[in-house]
């Protein structure tokens, strides 16, 4: 079965659907499943961007094993 005759077959379920609840539990799944709202970024997220973009540009990063290690000398005091 295809996405069109997926769709269609809901569609004609949903035309006979008179329980509220359901309705209701349905759209909200629908809502949760939308994928065309698009996020819109805080100003203080950008920023937080801008500088990892910067940090990445002149190489002011560390890896994962430094990072880890810095984690457990930090732990421990």
């Amino acid at each position: 079965m295809n996405t069109l005759e997926i769709k269609l077959e809901i569609f004609d379920k949903l035309k006979n659907i008179e329980d509220v609840n359901l309705l209701e539990k349905i759209r909200s799944i629908l809502k949760a499943a939308d994928t065309s709202e698009v996020y819109q970024f805080e100003e203080y997220e950008i920023d937080m961007l801008k500088e990892s973009e910067e940090d990445l540009k002149y190489g002011r990063v560390i890896s994962q094993e430094d990072l880890d290690k810095e984690d457990l000398e930090w732990l421990s005091k």
